[in-house]
């Protein structure tokens, strides 16, 4: 007990002469300022602090980087085809999709020559696009990372095939909502090819519809892709039109 009660007068005796050293020198010591101890940083302080400092210089000064696919979020889908033309049928996850036109609807999907779906889908001139939700979000990712040429996802990743109105690619059951496609022009653009189709066909699950038959795709808990993460789409923050809404008049829904 005596050397404890050294030690610690010892330790006492040095922070004071630290405190006395850092006084005369012009400095706070350090356990004081303004006459008040000092608050205690913790890491989330230091974490919360660098997360200001990054988000100050991000709005004065951005970093120029190469040029890349930088366009986020972007839909993920699920791009089943085959089913004709002697082809098997196939899973691909595609993370560049689009719309590209209104009327006729149309969209396309870009897919690196090399993939096994990339034949499938020039030879069948189809394909189907399903659109998954976060449940789906390990299978979505299984189908990107293997194979078709030596793995069957049908029964790798459990999803149903379904049969389609308009191709003979199958659609994906579990997915909620599933676009057929039929391919019009294939652009050859570098290291992917664009399949630009035409939609001649859309399945709705009723679970998406509310009680006017109006489509609510919030309640599909949809995915989305960013800079190789993924990621769940949060909550509904508006509507087509919204900023121009005047007062008074009816919400759209």
């Amino acid at each position: 007990m005596d050397n404890d009660m050294s030690a610690g007068e010892n330790r006492r005796r040095e922070v004071k002469s630290a405190a006395k050293k850092s006084a005369e020198a012009g400095g706070v010591p350090p356990r004081q300022q303004f006459g008040r101890p000092a608050p205690i940083r913790s890491r989330n302080d230091d974490d919360r602090r660098g997360r200001r400092s990054r988000q100050e210089a991000s709005d004065q000064d951005k970093l120029l980087w190469k040029p890349s696919t930088m366009l986020v979020p972007t839909p993920v889908v699920l791009v089943s085809c085959g089913g004709r033309a002697e082809q098997p049928e196939n899973i691909i996850t595609v993370a560049w999709a689009g719309t590209v036109c209104s009327d006729p609807p149309m969209l396309s999907i870009s897919i690196r020559p090399e993939r096994f779906s990339h034949g499938i889908i020039a030879a069948t001139r189809e394909f189907v696009v399903n659109i998954p939700t976060q449940d789906l979000a390990k299978a979505t990712d299984l189908c990107g990372m293997k194979s078709g040429r030596d793995t069957d996802k049908f029964a790798l990743t459990g999803l149903t095939r379904a049969a389609g109105a308009s191709v003979a690619a199958p659609l994906l059951a579990e997915c909620p909502l599933n676009v057929e496609c039929k391919v019009r022009k294939t652009v050859k653009l570098g290291s992917h090819d664009m399949f630009i189709a035409e939609v001649v066909a859309v399945h709705v699950s009723p679970t998406l519809l509310d009680r006017r038959g109006k489509l609510c795709p919030e309640q599909a808990r949809l995915l989305a892709y960013a800079h190789r993460e993924y990621y769940g789409l949060g909550r509904r923050i508006g509507f087509f039109g919204f900023s121009a809404k005047r007062p008074g008049t009816p919400r759209r829904r």
